[in-house]
C-alpha cells in the first residue's frame, strides 16, 4: 500500500499477466514432476551374467521343512516301486509339486517350473511330464493308500513335537474355554467349479454351478486337511456313506493317543440319525469317548418349542471370541422336544439348542411366518456336548465356521483348478493340495510361532510376504550361503525360520 494524502492505491499486476505467472508455475511444476517420474530409467541398462539367483526363497524354506521333518522320506519309501528305478525319487517330485501349489501354482507344469527356479538352490529338479505321469498315471488306488499311511505315520512326529513345545499341543481355544484333550474335527462340502467334461462332473445343487462336490475334514486344533473326498457334482450334501467313509479317512489320519476324546462338528448336511449313530457305536466298540455338534433342521415341532421357551429362560449369545452378540438368545429346548429316540432313531442324550437372532434381508425369503412376525431367524443346534452351559456350546458350534477359511486355504492351494480328465488322477491331485496344506500347517505352527502375525497368515499372506524374499547363492569357506536382501522387513523372520528347521533332527 502507499499512502497519497488520505487515499490509497492498492498496485496489482494485470489479470494476462497474474494468467502468464500461473502458467508459467504450472508448467515448471509438472516439467520437475516429469523428471522426478523418468528419473528411475536414466543410465539404467540390462545386461546377463548373472548367477545362483533364487527368486523366492520360499522354495528352500520348505524343501528344508519337508526334508528335515521326515516327510519326503516317508512319501518316498510309500512310492517306491519294486523292480522299478526312475530317475527322480517319487517322492521328491510329489514333494515339489506340493512346494509349487504352495507357492502359488495352479498346474503340474507351473508347480514344476516354479520349484524349478531355484534349481541353483534345490538341484536337478523333475520335469513337468515326470509329475504329470506320477500323478496320472502311477498314483493309483493302492498307491494312495500307501500315501496316506505314510502322512498318518509322519503325522504322529509332527505331532510329538507339537505336544513338546512349552505352549503345548494347540488345544482348541472357544469363548474363554479351553477344551483340552479333545481333537476337534470340522466336516464340510464344497463345490469345485468346471466347464469341461472331466469325470465326474456334474450339474450341482447350486443351478449356476457345474462341477464336483467334495467333502472335506480338517482338524481345527493344527489347520491341517485331514482328508479330501472328490464326488460327482450332483452327489448330495447329507449322505451318510460318504461321510462316515471320509471320516474313517481321517481318523485313519490321526496318532492312536489322539482318537480318545473327539468331537466331530458338521453344519446340518451332517445331521442325519445314521451318521450319528456310527459316532456313537464306533466309539462305544473301540472305548472311545466321542462326541458331536451338528446343524439341525428347523422344523415345525422346533419353532413351537421355541415359541414356548419363556423369555426370561433365553440367555445372551456369545461370540467364539467370548463376547456378547447383539439382539443374539440361545436357549435349550431338549425338554420341549419329543425326539422319540427309540422309534425315530435319534442318539440318546442328545440335545438341542435353539438360537435366535435378527433375521437378515437375505434370509426373509425363505423365513417362515412366525420368523418374519418376530422380526428373528431362528437356528437349532443338536449335540451330546459335556457340561450345561449352552452359550458357550452354542459359540463351540458356530466356531466350525472357520472350517470355511481352511477351505479356502485349500482352493487357494490347488483345490479349485483340477487339471486332469480322469477322477483317480484328479484325488491324487488332492493328496498334492493336502500334503501342501500341511507343509503350511507346520510351519506356522512350529517355525513361525515366534511371529503373531505370520503364525495365522494365509497361503496368500506368506506368499507376499515371506516367501517371494529374493536371493542369491554365495559360496564361500566352503560353504554355499542363501544370501537374502538385508532390507527386506521379513529378512531376520525367515533367517530365524530356516534355524529352526534346522533343529527339526529328523529321526533315524
Amino acid at each position: 500500500m502507499q499512502e497519497t494524502g488520505t487515499f490509497e492505491v492498492k498496485r496489482t499486476a494485470p489479470a494476462g499477466l497474474r494468467r502468464k505467472i500461473k502458467h508459467a508455475r504450472e508448467r515448471r511444476r509438472r516439467r520437475k514432476l516429469e523428471k522426478r517420474t523418468s528419473a528411475w530409467s536414466s543410465g539404467l541398462e540390462m545386461t546377463d551374467g548373472a548367477t545362483g539367483l533364487v527368486p523366492a526363497a520360499g522354495v528352500p524354506l520348505l524343501r528344508l521343512l519337508a526334508e528335515t521333518s521326515g516327510v519326503r522320506g516317508q512319501v518316498s519309501t510309500a512310492l517306491q516301486v519294486p523292480g522299478f528305478h526312475p530317475g527322480h525319487d517319487r517322492g521328491q517330485v510329489l514333494v515339489d509339486v506340493a512346494i509349487g501349489l504352495a507357492m502359488g501354482a495352479a498346474s503340474v507344469s507351473a508347480a514344476m517350473s516354479t520349484t524349478a527356479a531355484a534349481s541353483a538352490v534345490a538341484g536337478q529338479i523333475a520335469s513337468g511330464v515326470t509329475a504329470w505321469r506320477l500323478l496320472d498315471q502311477e498314483l493309483d488306488g493302492v498307491m494312495l493308500e500307501k500315501l496316506a499311511r505314510a502322512r498318518a505315520a509322519h503325522r504322529r512326529r509332527i505331532w510329538s513335537l507339537l505336544a513338546a513345545r512349552p505352549e503345548g499341543f494347540p488345544w482348541v481355544r472357544v469363548a474363554g474355554q479351553v477344551w483340552d484333550g479333545w481333537l476337534v474335527l470340522d466336516v464340510d462340502a464344497s463345490l469345485v467349479e468346471t466347464h469341461s467334461e472331466k469325470e465326474g462332473a456334474a450339474p450341482t445343487y447350486k443351478k449356476h454351478i457345474f462341477g464336483l462336490h467334495p467333502i472335506l475334514v480338517t482338524c481345527a486344533n493344527t489347520g491341517e486337511i485331514l482328508t479330501i473326498l472328490l464326488r460327482p457334482g450332483n452327489a448330495g450334501s447329507n449322505t451318510t456313506d460318504d461321510h462316515i467313509t471320509v471320516l474313517t479317512e481321517a481318523i485313519a489320519q490321526l496318532p492312536a493317543r489322539y482318537r480318545k476324546k473327539i468331537i466331530f462338528r458338521s453344519d446340518g448336511a451332517g445331521a442325519t440319525k445314521d451318521l450319528l449313530k456310527w459316532i456313537k457305536q464306533t466309539a462305544a466298540n473301540d472305548g472311545y469317548t466321542w462326541h458331536y455338534s451338528v446343524g439341525f433342521d428347523v422344523t415345525q415341532p422346533i419353532r413351537d418349542a421355541i415359541v414356548k421357551v419363556p423369555e426370561k429362560a433365553w440367555a445372551c449369545a456369545i461370540t467364539p471370541d467370548g463376547k456378547i452378540r447383539d439382539r443374539a438368545y440361545v436357549a435349550e429346548l431338549t425338554g420341549l422336544l419329543d425326539l422319540n429316540r427309540d422309534q425315530d432313531g435319534w442318539p440318546e442324550h442328545m440335545r438341542v439348542v435353539a438360537r435366535l437372532e435378527p433375521l437378515h434381508p437375505k434370509h426373509r425369503k425363505n423365513a417362515s411366518t412366525i420368523e418374519k412376525r418376530r422380526g428373528q431367524r431362528f437356528q437349532a443346534v443338536a449335540h451330546d456336548l459335556p457340561g450345561h452351559h449352552y452359550p458357550r456350546q452354542d459359540a463351540f458350534h458356530r466356531d466350525h465356521a472357520d472350517v470355511e477359511s481352511v477351505i479356502k486355504d485349500g482352493k487357494n492351494l490347488g483345490l479349485r483348478r483340477l487339471p486332469f480328465y480322469a477322477l483317480a488322477a484328479n484325488q491324487a491331485w488332492c493328496h498334492a493340495v493336502m500334503l501342501a496344506a500341511d507343509l503350511l500347517a507346520w510351519l506356522r505352527l512350529l517355525v513361525l510361532d515366534h511371529h503373531p502375525h505370520l503364525r495365522r497368515a494365509t497361503p496368500a499372506t506368506l506368499r507376499r510376504l515371506l516367501f517371494a524374499v529374493p536371493a542369491r547363492l554365495v559360496r564361500r569357506a566352503r560353504k554355499r550361503l542363501i544370501r537374502l536382501c538385508a532390507d527386506h522387513p521379513h529378512t531376520a523372520d525367515l533367517i530365524t525360520a530356516w534355524n529352526k528347521i534346522r533343529a527339526l533332527a529328523a529321526p533315524t
